[in-house]
């Protein structure tokens, strides 16, 4: 399967290629900037320069694909909505839809399924009663977009042969950008609060969940139509601010007027104030499965909340990500990781780095290693636990005595292609030394950096750095 993808540098479109990634399924990213949308997500989807507003994309882009997501727009909430930024929004979602549509109905004839993008903005929010997909539409400016949206994706299926599945989508939440990292900086400042009355609804949904959703929208043909991508975990804004207040750690006591947000956002004011119910009638009847029902587990994630478990207690932590893929097969790749004298050969030399004892002869769950290592010429003493080994697939390490207060390691091979695509996710968080801490933190960020890019170099040279482009 290939599956063609508008909106892939955005916050769900990343989440959604590296998914696909993940279940050996190649990603065609249509993009103005190529080179920016490769530095972000790296060797593997195919690429190709497309302006959404002058045309259908290329002609090239299209061959053996057999699904599309569509999530490209401007953002709705970047910028107060001017004249201007009215029709940037709806050109790049209508017409930058249109152009879409008539190169996938012109270049695209194994096309199986469109999946695109809409919002819950389709509904009219004032009132009583939930809203499910059936719910009639309201007549304000978001409302009208979201109808003419809809209208132009909904053109894929004028042969009744290609499955048009429309999601309206909720506020999303998630790791590394979304709603949370505009959120939560006034709770920062000490100065969060409710929005208006706070009664109005929070109809959100997790990224892992939206994109979980697009999934099984592209593998299982019983998708089709309208469904609202909110959680059943619904709550009200006073209650989201609460939760996300307490996780800060941060006072929750300056609402905001619906006036102030009216003189603020202009129209978009009504984005935030008014939000009836909005409820997922249609995925929980396809018998979907949400990984997060709650609000709390969200947020925890979404804030690199991490529970520690030989700490015994929750973390809140920063989150480090990087992806390879090596030209070898997942056996051999896992091979070299599972050699503990290779982990000195993939480390700097400015870290001094050298294993000094391993609990047991092969690696396992539970096997302790200690380490002498340097960080900025200090000698430190450092000892990990393995605490998950699963022979091919995954491991995780987890710093038990040494300079950081977590250190939370988990590597994943995955296959793809004629190779193997690695991951590593390294949370981590520094002794909380008031002041010292938040400085350190800011050289910490770049030493791992350093750290990982270095090991990436040295997998290349000792794995075999690929020099043609990957099978797909």
């Amino acid at each position: 399967m290939k599956v063609l993808i508008t909106g892939g540098t955005g916050f769900v479109g990343q989440q959604l290629i590296r998914k696909l990634l993940q279940i050996g399924i190649t990603p065609v990213v249509l993009s103005r900037h190529i080179q920016k949308a490769q530095d972000l997500l790296g060797e593997l989807p195919d690429y190709y320069a497309w302006d959404a507003l002058s045309g259908p994309p290329p002609q090239e882009a299209f061959e053996s694909v057999t699904a599309i997501v569509n999530l490209m727009g401007e953002g709705v909430a970047e910028k107060r909505w001017t004249a201007t930024q009215r029709k940037r929004m709806w050109d790049s979602r209508v017409t930058g839809t249109r152009h879409l549509v008539q190169g996938a109905l012109t270049f695209a004839p194994k096309l199986d399924v469109f999946i695109s993008a809409s919002a819950i903005g389709y509904y009219d929010h004032e009132g009583p009663g939930d809203r499910d997909e059936q719910s009639p539409s309201a007549t304000h400016f978001m409302a009208k977009l979201c109808q003419a949206w809809e209208t132009e994706s909904m053109a894929i299926n004028n042969q009744k042969t290609i499955r048009d599945v429309r999601l309206r989508i909720g506020v999303v939440v998630g790791a590394g950008g979304g709603a949370i990292d505009k959120m939560k900086y006034p709770y920062l400042l000490g100065m969060g609060g409710p929005l208006g009355n706070g009664n109005q609804w929070m109809n959100w949904i997790h990224r892992d969940d939206l994109v979980d959703i697009m999934v099984a929208s592209l593998q299982d043909k019983k998708y089709s139509g309208v469904y609202n991508a909110v959680s059943p975990g619904n709550v009200t804004n006073a209650t989201f601010s609460g939760v996300l207040a307490s996780l800060l750690h941060r006072p929750n006591l300056f609402k905001v007027s619906r006036f102030v947000l009216k003189l603020m956002l202009g129209e978009m004011a009504a984005v935030v104030l008014d939000g009836a119910k909005v409820v997922p009638d249609r995925l929980n009847a396809a018998g979907f499965t949400f990984k997060y029902t709650q609000l709390t587990p969200a947020l925890k994630e979404a804030l690199h909340i991490k529970f520690i478990a030989h700490l015994n207690q929750e973390v809140a932590c920063e989150r480090f990500y990087a992806q390879q893929w090596l030209q070898q097969n997942q056996k051999d790749v896992f091979a070299f990781f599972s050699e503990a004298q290779n982990l000195e050969k993939i480390t700097p030399p400015f870290v001094s780095f050298k294993i000094t004892h391993q609990s047991t002869p092969d690696i396992q769950s539970g096997t302790l290693f200690d380490y002498r290592l340097k960080i900025r010429g200090i000698p430190i003493r450092w000892r990990t636990e393995i605490l998950d080994w699963n022979p091919l697939t995954s491991f995780v390490d987890t710093q038990l005595r040494g300079p950081y207060k977590v250190w939370h390691h988990t590597h994943r091979f995955y296959t793809f292609g004629n190779g193997t695509l690695c991951e590593d996710e390294v949370y981590f968080a520094l002794p909380a030394v008031p002041i010292f801490a938040k400085l350190a933190m800011i050289i910490v960020k770049r030493d791992v950096k350093k750290i990982f890019d270095f090991r990436k170099k040295v997998i290349d040279d000792v794995l075999g750095k690929p020099e043609i482009v990957p099978k797909k």
